[in-house]
């Protein structure tokens, strides 16, 4: 999902059972070509001064980077543009395939689960924004996550994440549609939320240039900061910092993305 719609918006057209068998694929299959299109009014430039800045003031003299869902790689570019060894880490190859035009210099991708990495390097920096971890529907994946994080970190490293808030889902994305044209690709994006059990599901249907039809469905789970802290406080993280929307003010009601910074206890 990552990032607010834009574009023309509607009631949500449901998938019929025929659809939903019909030609569907893993999440950022269909979309990965036209994600960077979709997400254009997204300030990455904010964002990345805000991820940086909090290495910087966090970490003693980082040279070594870890992104947790990489995607295409925009962030994994600027840290090398900025002279830092930068590891991203994805489990969608069309996403990867995107971010290997950007994967010079300091900046290497791999494809794997950010759930169960393996990686021998330790990291002084580690990230995952852009709503990654909500992808995450239950708090055991949360957990694995933060493992696996925690056999990448030495002592001194800082592990920043954000998570999407239920303003921003309500606000931004529940019963809404947008429709995008780009590189001859034609995707509709619809959106439906069920605040009982706090899951936003997304549906993109694109439509190629041969005309042929991909469907896809993205499903997330909206989690409170006092669950987040909790698991953090139970897999040995030390809270530094929780803020608001990539910058270092308190989340406040109007809060759409809530920054966590951390660090392993000793």
């Amino acid at each position: 999902m990552k990032g607010h719609l834009s574009g023309c918006a509607t009631m949500p057209r449901h998938w019929s059972l025929k659809e939903l068998f019909l030609s569907k694929t893993d999440p950022y299959t269909g979309i990965a070509e036209a994600y960077d299109y979709i997400l254009r009014h997204v300030d990455y430039q904010k964002w990345f001064e805000f991820i940086y800045e909090t290495m910087i003031i966090y970490c003693n003299a980082p040279e070594t980077v870890l992104e947790l869902g990489c995607g295409t790689g925009k962030f994994g570019a600027k840290f090398s543009s900025n002279n830092l060894s930068i590891v991203g880490i994805d489990k969608s190859m069309e996403m990867l395939g995107v971010a290997k035009t950007r994967a010079f210099r300091n900046f290497r991708i791999l494809c794997s689960d950010i759930r169960n990495f393996v990686l021998k390097q330790k990291f002084d920096f580690i990230f995952c924004v852009h709503d990654t971890m909500n992808y995450l529907l239950d708090k055991d994946d949360i957990r694995s996550v933060f493992k696996s994080v925690k056999n990448v970190m030495h002592k001194g490293s800082i592990f920043m994440f954000d998570i999407t808030t239920e303003h921003n889902i309500e606000r931004f994305f529940n019963n809404k549609t947008s429709f995008y044209k780009t590189r001859g690709l034609h995707i509709e994006w619809n959106n439906t939320y069920d605040r009982d059990k706090k899951i936003i599901r997304s549906y993109f249907t694109t439509t190629d240039r041969d005309g042929s039809i991909h469907k896809e469905e993205h499903v997330q789970q909206i989690y409170s900061v006092e669950e987040i802290s909790e698991i953090l406080e139970s897999e040995g993280f030390s809270i530094l910092h929780v803020c608001s929307d990539y910058t270092f003010n308190p989340p406040s009601a109007d809060t759409v993305m809530i920054n966590f910074i951390t660090e392993k206890k000793n």
